[in-house]
Parts: C-alpha cells; sequence; structure tokens
C-alpha cells in the first residue's frame, strides 16, 4: 500500500513539474520568424522575486 501511494505521488509530482511542457495549449515560441511580432504568450513575464509560480 506504501509503494502505490509513493508512486502515485511522484507521479504527481513530476507531472506538476513539467505542466508547462504538457500545456497543449501553449504557443509554439521557437518556430516564430525573427521580423514577426511575438504573442503575448511567448513574452517574457516580469514578477517579484518570490511570486512565481
Amino acid at each position: 500500500m506504501t509503494k502505490k501511494c509513493l508512486l502515485i505521488a511522484i507521479i504527481v509530482l513530476l507531472l506538476y513539474l513539467n505542466r508547462d511542457a504538457l500545456n497543449p495549449f501553449k504557443p509554439d515560441c521557437t518556430t516564430i520568424p525573427a521580423g514577426a511580432p511575438k504573442p503575448d504568450a511567448c513574452q517574457v513575464k516580469e514578477v517579484a522575486p518570490g511570486f512565481e509560480i
């Protein structure tokens, strides 16, 4: 029983840590041409230290 709980906890932790890579609605910012304007989702967001989630 404890092995199963530990396995589930590790899987949930890995999914949480990779949540940005697993988002199917996030635009692919690497294929944008150099002269084209970047979408808002590709802009670097400035946040106060300690508040990045």
